[in-house]
């Protein structure tokens, strides 16, 4: 085969190009969701975008424009199922489908020791960050069923659901250990109908969130040099840096990638307690 024509194989091998990209939490001020959408609308994606955060969808959304990247959106609470139902309908409306669904959002009210969680802290994280991916993903899997090429799910998980945090993280942890395990059960279910789902486990990412704790000097001083010895690279994950593997797990590429948690992490689940080199 030519060298050209193997070239254009392979960049057709990982193209997004076309598919029908749904990815929630997408806003401006939320990092992760932000980054994929600019990085699927590059690539080529037909996408769809929501956010509780209208303002930050809005200027995601202009950000999109211009890069000459058209993009539907829609403020959306994916904790309620009404509304994620709402939402999945202007999808059929406006792209007639989806292909790829990114379960991106999470929330974390408090950071304070388990015996002194509150209720209301305790539902909200498990709404938005459990709850809200499966009303997502429930309604992906009822239009992918009925597409003879199926789909690919993409849910953000964590290492805080597979290796345990500590400082106040109980929730959140519990949160996407079921993220995990709700992907592996999808991806179990819907394999032989041509459903993919995986997850990405990263660990501490710099979005705007964890910015506002850094200008906090404790946290600074006192956890951040914690963090970083958790990552064998030696510092904060760049939220570009999860574009990447999204982007492999949603192509062709990745026809064969079924129920894995995919750490995006420098290597921290695979470090020893004790530490590095």
């Amino acid at each position: 085969m030519h060298p050209r024509n193997e070239s254009d194989q392979a960049q057709g091998l990982f193209s997004v190009a076309g598919k029908r990209v749904l990815i929630s939490g997408a806003g401006a001020n939320g990092g992760v969701g932000h980054a994929l959408a600019l990085g699927f609308g590059r690539a080529g994606a037909r996408l769809a975008l929501c956010d509780i955060d209208n303002p930050g969808l809005q200027q995601t959304l202009q950000q999109l424009k211009a890069l000459d990247v058209e993009a539907l959106g829609w403020q959306t609470d994916i904790a309620d199922s009404q509304q994620v139902e709402r939402l999945f309908q202007q999808l059929d409306v406006h792209l007639g489908g989806i292909d790829v669904l990114i379960n991106v959002p999470f929330a974390f009210p408090s950071r304070v020791k388990p015996h002194l969680l509150k209720d209301a802290d305790w539902q909200q994280t498990l709404d938005v960050s459990l709850s809200g991916y499966f009303y997502c993903n429930q309604q992906a899997l009822k239009r992918m069923l009925e597409q003879p090429m199926g789909g690919s799910i993409i849910q953000i998980g964590s290492n805080a659901g597979v290796n345990a945090l500590g400082r106040g993280a109980l929730p959140y942890s519990c949160a996407k250990a079921a993220v995990h395990q709700m992907t592996r059960e999808i991806a179990i279910e819907y394999g032989s109908q041509r459903i993919r789902c995986n997850a990405l486990a990263p660990a501490q990412i710099r979005t705007p969130g964890l910015e506002a704790h850094l200008a906090n000097p404790e946290f600074r001083d006192q956890v951040l040099p914690r963090i970083l010895n958790g990552l064998p690279q030696g510092r904060l994950i760049d939220p570009d840096e999860l574009v990447g593997p999204a982007l492999f797990l949603a192509s062709a590429a990745a026809s064969a990638i079924n129920g894995v948690i995919l750490p995006v992490d420098q290597g921290n689940t695979a470090m020893n307690a004790g530490g590095g080199s």
